[in-house]
């Protein structure tokens, strides 16, 4: 990871800044990323985008949701937060609600990570469906 992105989360994440608890839902871990976009969306959400060395366009990082969006507390354990997040009819803010969906429906699943506040994707690209069977040659 780049040092601007570890730089952002720790900020984040510190219990010491006067930001709101965040979570961050890990999309597509870069490798060597030379620069970085924070976007914020509705309901002081953030989108972190992100521009790789040798690939050309900006690919989805993570998004950071304020825990409290989600309707628990701060210091909420990440089993808690991961139950709100696989069902997002428990979440309270409409946008939030929206915005997890839309997480689910684009990359299927929220898995739990090891440190604690993170998540992850089960993947970050739709991969195209495999035939299998017989083709017959076209004319």
């Amino acid at each position: 990871m780049s040092e601007k992105i570890k730089e952002f989360l720790k900020k984040i994440h510190d219990s010491k800044n006067k930001l709101p608890a965040y979570l961050t839902i890990i999309v597509r871990p870069g490798k060597k990323v030379v620069d970085i976009k924070i976007k914020k969306e509705e309901a002081n959400i953030l989108k972190v985008i992100c521009h790789e060395e040798k690939t050309a366009g900006w690919f989805v990082h993570s998004f950071h949701i304020p825990i409290k969006n989600i309707g628990l507390a701060p210091d909420a354990k990440d089993k808690d937060i991961l139950a709100n997040l696989s069902n997002p009819v428990r979440i309270p803010n409409k946008t939030t609600r929206a915005f997890v969906e839309d997480i689910l429906r684009k990359y299927i699943n929220i898995l739990p990570e090891k440190k604690k506040h993170y998540f992850k994707t089960e993947r970050y690209k739709k991969k195209k469906e495999m035939q299998t069977g017989v083709k017959l040659k076209g004319f």
